[in-house]
């Protein structure tokens, strides 16, 4: 039959969480991350950072979630994570909605982005609702970035 297209390919949610990583005097940093396994190969974690609404999202074969919450015991690892890259980076998440070809399992990160803009009870209870499922058998609602997007609205 040929090769299967990637879009076939089922990815289960094996867990997610999200914090605030720090408040006082600086800007919060808001931790959100999400395990994913593939029906074929090893699971992997996306972890999207936000500070002041700016989004950074990074592809890990391990959990960071501890390091963002303790930055000061992990400032080593979150150099080195930094230096691999993000697999996005931007000062909103419009363009990461306009262009993510390319970035492989777009729907766990829309399931990211809802988790990190919805609020704490509404979070929860969706990560509980929807453990050990497939991201293909689940409806994510759109986050507010995501409708604002598509309304055109926050050009500037």
């Amino acid at each position: 039959m040929g090769h299967a297209v990637i879009k076939d390919t089922k990815y289960q949610i094996v867990n997610a969480r999200v914090e605030q990583a720090s408040g006082g005097p600086d800007a919060a940093i808001l931790v959100a991350e999400v395990e994913l396994k593939p029906a074929k190969g090893a699971p992997f974690f996306y972890t999207l950072i936000e500070c002041e609404g700016m989004p950074m999202v990074y592809k890990t074969e391990q959990s960071v979630f501890d390091w963002w919450m303790e930055p000061d015991a992990y400032e080593s690892e979150l150099d080195d994570l930094q230096d691999a890259g993000s697999v996005y980076d931007g000062e909103n998440y419009n363009e990461l909605f306009e262009n993510h070809k390319g970035i492989e399992c777009y729907e766990g990160l829309r399931y990211l982005i809802y988790v990190m803009r919805a609020s704490w009870d509404d979070a929860k209870a969706f990560i509980e609702g929807t453990k050990g499922k497939n991201l293909s058998e689940i409806e994510i609602p759109k986050s507010d970035v995501e409708e604002e997007w598509e309304n055109g609205e926050d050009e500037d």
